[in-house]
């Protein structure tokens, strides 16, 4: 018999049904509404946390700054506003939004969640449609979503489509095309974007000067507004003006990341699974007692397998930075300056190229998250002879460049090109950061 019980009791949930048409919230609507964000958003903190303490990470920022947008969707959908009650997300790993939802739509037990990302738990680090009892979409990563729910509002006229979007998704090319299609054929398609300034690497507004989502959204003729997201009453009128018309209408939501979990709150590192020690002290404030006894008692399972090969420590991706700044630290400043450049896709940790930013910042180009277009920019720094681009991301990633990696060959461009991560982890991320296509690479162009 199975004795788990989640710490936090998701069914003291209180219904909540909210007309769009109606901006003022009563007293007793507001209530409830600060009653339902906070109850979620204690949950995702201990859940994410318990995966982080068992060693599986588990991104709980994402997920926990998006909760009110989330809070006041649901009950509008209650409603009857006429909503695809999908509520997709063009950030991966926001994945706990889409498990917490399963539980709150009944679609599996709240004691799933103590699994998160556990192998074989059917809780992965990105959603995918078929394997977790309740999602009903497969996300990617990040960018893939807004262009698949530009067809989602062909396939439901007559309705709105949410789509959760993120500062750092869209960065993604998808993304501009995917905008210019929604205005240009008019689909109701409503991105609501959480604009916190943070990404893996750091803070976009610092390494990407001019990077403004109201001014780049406006540009594209999408009707948009901007609200500051932790002030509810604020964000209630401005979700309301976006469901009152049928018209592509986005909505740019400012906070910082974390907002309200102190040692958190505004860091990039909250992207990530905040730290157990992080979110104990924020649930005890909460006064959730078992979910911090929980908390202290994770362990990690220790793997009993012994593998054949290599062993020991070190990874691969990381000695790849190393290697860089070997060659680096062998050429003059001028060399390195007329000859080399490296650029990085926000995951600069990941795959080693932070030693290069540390050491030779000179070189490094923090490119955001653009694969594309940072690829055809390496290949074209290396398009002359003694000239070298080099160039890093995931293997899942490569699939998105076929196009840029052919036309660097046509043009004999010198690009060293660090795919990393391939293969399938079924326990953290599923297909979603593991390539398994990575012979895309080879275009079949003669040297």
């Amino acid at each position: 018999m199975n004795t788990e019980k989640f710490p936090i009791d998701l069914t003291a949930l209180k219904p909540l049904k909210l007309d769009p048409n109606v901006i003022e919230l009563s007293d007793e609507q507001k209530q409830t509404l600060e009653f339902n964000i906070q109850l979620c958003r204690d949950a995702i903190v201990f859940f994410t946390a318990l995966a982080g303490a068992k060693g599986l990470s588990g991104h709980t920022g994402g997920a926990y700054d998006t909760v009110p947008e989330v809070t006041i969707i649901r009950a509008f959908i209650e409603n009857g506003t006429p909503i695809v009650p999908v509520i997709y997300d063009e950030a991966g790993h926001r994945v706990a939004t889409q498990y917490l939802l399963s539980v709150l739509n009944g679609a599996m037990p709240a004691e799933k969640l103590l699994h998160y990302r556990e192998f074989n738990a059917e809780l992965p680090g990105h959603p995918e449609k078929k394997l977790t009892p309740g999602v009903e979409f497969s996300s990617g990563r990040l960018g893939h979503m807004w262009a698949f729910c530009n067809g989602v509002a062909m396939a439901n006229p007559g309705k709105s489509v949410v789509c959760l979007g993120s500062d750092g998704a869209q960065m993604e090319g998808d993304n501009a095309e995917a905008a210019r299609l929604a205005v240009g054929k008019q689909l109701a398609v409503k991105m609501l974007i959480d604009d916190n300034n943070v990404t893996i690497s750091g803070h976009p507004q610092e390494y990407m000067i001019g990077y403004d989502l109201t001014r780049t959204l406006s540009g594209y003729g999408y009707l948009v507004d901007t609200v500051m997201g932790e002030d509810l009453d604020a964000l209630h009128v401005a979700l309301c003006r976006v469901f009152q018309n049928d018209r592509p209408h986005g909505l740019i939501v400012k906070r910082e990341m974390a907002p309200g979990i102190e040692g958190a709150e505004g860091h990039p590192h909250a992207h990530e699974v905040v730290k157990v020690e992080v979110a104990i002290k924020y649930l005890e404030k909460r006064g959730h007692a078992k979910a911090i006894e929980l908390l202290k008692a994770a362990k990690g399972d220790k793997n009993p397998n012994t593998y054949k090969g290599s062993s020991g420590v070190g990874k691969n991706r990381d000695d790849f930075g190393k290697i860089i700044n070997e060659i680096l630290d062998g050429m003059t400043l001028e060399q390195r300056l007329a000859s080399v450049r490296v650029f990085d896709n926000d995951l600069m940790g990941s795959q080693g190229l932070h030693h290069v930013a540390k050491k030779h910042p000179e070189v490094f180009v923090e490119g955001g998250i653009m694969e594309r277009g940072n690829f055809s920019a390496a290949a074209g720094f290396g398009y002359t002879k003694g000239k070298q681009g080099v160039y890093s991301t995931f293997s899942a990633f490569l699939e998105m460049c076929v196009s840029e990696i052919t036309m660097s060959r046509l043009n004999f461009a010198n690009v060293l090109a660090h795919y990393s991560h391939s293969g399938v982890d079924d326990m953290a991320d599923n297909t979603c950061h593991f390539g398994i296509n990575s012979m895309y690479a080879d275009g079949g162009i003669k040297p």
